[in-house]
């Protein structure tokens, strides 16, 4: 006992971003939340990067039952199901997939390898204070891996936590799930709190016909604990979370695992334990100077099959980042410089295949910022890695902010990311049908991208009320990519890219406040994201990603009554047409293949909060005019058959949902 109370003290967890006075911290958060409020739109204005601050207002606009649900109402973010059957989301920025960007939890890397599959769904929206999203490359204090962006979610913490809070909820199609929170100051100076989450899905939904579930069943527990020590000259926050999840879907008559040989069916069962730490020394004298450590380990334990094929996960890592800031005679010069050091052990097997490697990442960087105060800032970051396999990796960043006039914004950035491949874990959605998968050529697990972004700001006023204009474009080019190719019916083919591939994305945000507590919200995207494909004859053929829309819209209009005793929000999403593969059986990718089209969308939310003394009632309903994508499932008849496919998923699964739920708080 005395061994596991040593490690789940000091095992994980630190902020990197600034280490400043503990006073300084409390106030910068304060002035964030005022400026969020004065301005519409959540943008943070003083970000060195394109920087959308989602706070717990801006949560509490839809349900936000996880985290995968807390992007409803943002226009960089899409999130879409994975297949039909395994209840799996995915994310999308910049037009790619959310591989590609680095999520964090208070700065410490969350979902990523084994838990990148179900990570969104893992954690709970209640737990989040804030969601920083930041577009392109960011600094390399935070690692490597951010290629096309970055989401840093900041959770609760014990000393500013209510006592107890409670949400509880429900919705048309047999889900549920109940929060709890406590908290509790010892001192001035220690403070804990407990987190815990269970969340079920009870009914077994086939609102289609077809015979298979639309929803997975599922039973999840997901507990945290943590702690907090301050003084004046530091700061310490360390504790410990354990989640345990057990899914089933596939046939509707589907109920057991004895059942997978003569009824199709899925099911999954995830163990996970992590540890945290994050330890800041801070000089009262020099609040331009700190030394943070921040320490994680990973647990994790998967056991899957997809009717017959069984497959097994096991992970287990270590993260650490040692953080040193000061300055060069004055904070108009400041540098960061560090080290970090990453392990990851990986033994899998599927069907009858067994893979297992470590990874070692040793790093370094360093960090230098210059700032003309409220004109211009200017940050060049370099770091170098160490992979045991992939060898030595050079990451360079830069970022510039620069304050045209008085409400004019102008960003630039420009960097490299790089990641390790996962193939299975991060391609799950393409197990649930009967192709073949097929590892073509010298396959290099390394990808490499060059990220260019610029973004103008425009904050301006129309009579009296505050509005902004963001408009922002960013260029991601491959050098290595691993291709997932679905172009022929039968197979999936995994390969290094041959030729080009690329994302193009172009944004335009409106953020308007008419009247005194209304906020209207537009936004259009656009992008372009080709790729060089292979034929089955080994030439090249350029196509357009599948499952992306190159067109989206989305308005949010929000409104509350004086003391917000009444809110009311409504979300419209418009979807464009995409590309799909030819998934006709027999179908082989030739250059003169014809595409293949999914129609454009609709989908609206709403929901309705009403506010009293210690606790509030919210009821809201998700894609309100019925929209669902016809016939999801191929061949859902005979599964077992070879034209099954489950896997080609472009458009909502379910139909119509309401929803209801309380939050009650003792302060």
């Amino acid at each position: 006992m005395y061994k596991l109370l040593i490690l789940l003290s000091f095992s994980t967890l630190l902020q990197a971003q600034q280490v400043v006075r503990k006073d300084s911290i409390e106030r910068d958060t304060e002035l964030k939340e005022f400026r969020i409020v004065a301005n519409p739109g959540q943008k943070d204005d003083n970000a060195v990067l394109a920087t959308e601050i989602m706070t717990i207002k801006t949560l509490g606009k839809a349900a936000c039952c996880n985290l995968s649900e807390s992007f409803e109402t943002n226009a960089s973010v899409s999130v879409s199901y994975a297949d039909a059957v395994t209840g799996s989301k995915q994310i999308q920025m910049l037009g790619l997939s959310g591989n590609y960007v680095q999520t964090n939890v208070e700065n410490i890397p969350s979902i990523r390898g084994l838990k990148s599959t179900y990570g969104l769904n893992y954690l709970p929206g209640t737990w989040i204070k804030s969601i920083d999203l930041a577009k392109g490359t960011i600094s390399v204090v935070n690692g490597y891996e951010s290629m096309t962006g970055a989401i840093n979610v900041e959770l609760a913490k014990p000393d500013t936590s209510e006592v107890y809070y409670l949400n509880t909820y429900t919705n048309s199609q047999g889900r549920f799930e109940v929060n709890q929170q406590g908290a509790h100051r010892f001192n001035s100076r220690l403070s804990t709190g407990v987190f815990t989450h269970y969340s079920q899905q009870a009914a077994r939904l086939d609102g289609n016909g077809d015979g298979f579930l639309d929803l997975p069943l599922f039973n999840l527990i997901n507990v945290l604990n943590r702690w907090k020590y301050a003084t004046d000259r530091w700061m310490i926050q360390w504790g410990a979370n354990y989640l345990n999840e057990d899914r089933l879907g596939g046939q509707k008559s589907f109920t057991s695992e004895a059942d997978r040989s003569q009824i199709y069916g899925f099911g999954s069962k995830t163990e996970r334990f992590e540890t945290f730490a994050k330890i800041a020394r801070l000089y009262p004298q020099k609040p331009y100077q700190g030394l943070a450590l921040i320490l994680s380990t990973a647990n994790h334990a998967n056991d899957s099959y997809f009717a017959t094929k069984n497959y097994q996960g096991r992970e287990q890592s270590v993260y650490g980042n040692l953080i040193f800031q000061s300055i060069i005679e004055n904070t108009n010069h400041t540098w960061k410089t560090g080290a970090s050091f990453l392990m990851d052990s990986y033994q899998e097997s599927y069907i009858d295949s067994a893979y297992s490697r470590t990874e070692i990442v040793p790093g370094v960087y360093g960090e230098y910022t210059w700032t003309i105060p409220n004109t211009l800032t200017v940050v060049l970051g370099q770091r170098v890695d160490f992979h045991n396999q992939l060898g030595t990796q050079w990451v360079p960043r830069l970022h510039l902010k620069w304050d045209l006039a008085q409400d004019w914004i102008l960003r630039l950035s420009a960097g490299k990311g790089w990641r390790r491949v996962n193939p299975l874990v991060e391609n799950m959605g393409y197990l649930i049908n009967n192709r073949a998968l097929k590892l073509v050529g010298n396959l290099n697990p390394l990808e490499v991208s060059w990220n260019y972004g610029i973004s103008l700001t425009k904050n301006m006023n129309i009579g009296s009320r505050k509005a902004n204009l963001v408009l922002d474009a960013f260029q991601t080019d491959f050098t290595h990519q691993w291709m997932v190719d679905m172009e022929s019916a039968s197979s999936v083919r995994f390969y290094s890219s041959p030729g080009v591939s690329y994302s193009t994305s172009l944004q335009a945000e409106f953020n308007y406040s008419p009247f005194k507590r209304f906020e209207f919200k537009a936004a259009y995207r656009f992008q372009d994201v080709q790729a060089d494909y292979l034929t089955e004859a080994g030439t090249l053929n350029r196509l357009s990603k599948p499952f992306l829309n190159r067109d989206r819209v989305l308005v949010n209009l929000a409104y509350a009554t004086p003391y917000e005793i009444w809110k009311y929000d409504l979300t419209w999403q418009w979807n464009g047409a995409r590309r799909i593969p030819n998934a006709t059986i027999g179908h082989l990718h030739t250059a003169s293949s014809p595409e293949v089209q999914a129609p454009a969308f609709s989908t609206v939310n709403a929901q309705v909060t009403r506010q009293f003394k210690k606790w509030e009632l919210y009821v809201g309903v998700e894609n309100l005019f019925n929209f669902t994508q016809a016939n999801p499932i191929m061949s859902a008849k005979d599964p077992f058959a070879l034209g099954f496919d489950a896997s080609m998923v472009w458009g909502p699964i379910t139909g119509t949902m309401v929803y209801t739920g309380i939050r009650f708080k003792i302060n």
